[in-house]
């Protein structure tokens, strides 16, 4: 008998609690205009139209090189691999040698 009472007020101690959870108001961050850096280094910093444009250079060459990858006739456990190289370490030592030995076969 003393099980099920426990029980109900564990599930009822647990349910306040999570009600109470709810009602906490997040902060707002606020954003501000200039990081440190572009304040005192503003030739450094790259402006927002180059950062774009490196950004789609970037994924560009990684759709290009996963498109090179899908058609290699490798086993398909180090096509994974390289897959997995590309999207957390694109200089790798494995990526870069795979993409090395490839020969391209010219139309004719």
């Amino acid at each position: 008998m003393k099980t099920p009472l426990f029980m109900i007020a564990a599930c009822i101690l647990m349910g306040t609690c999570g009600l109470s959870a709810q009602e906490i108001k997040e902060k707002k961050s606020e954003i501000t205009k200039y990081t440190v850096m572009e304040r005192f280094e503003p030739k450094v910093m790259l402006t927002i139209e180059e950062r774009t444009q490196l950004r789609e250079e970037r994924l560009a060459e990684t759709k290009r090189r996963k498109e090179i990858l899908d058609t290699l006739d490798i086993s398909e456990r180090k096509r994974q691999r390289l897959l997995q190289d590309l999207i957390t370490e694109p200089f790798s030592n494995r990526l870069s040698r795979t993409m090395a030995e490839i020969e391209f076969e010219d139309e004719e």
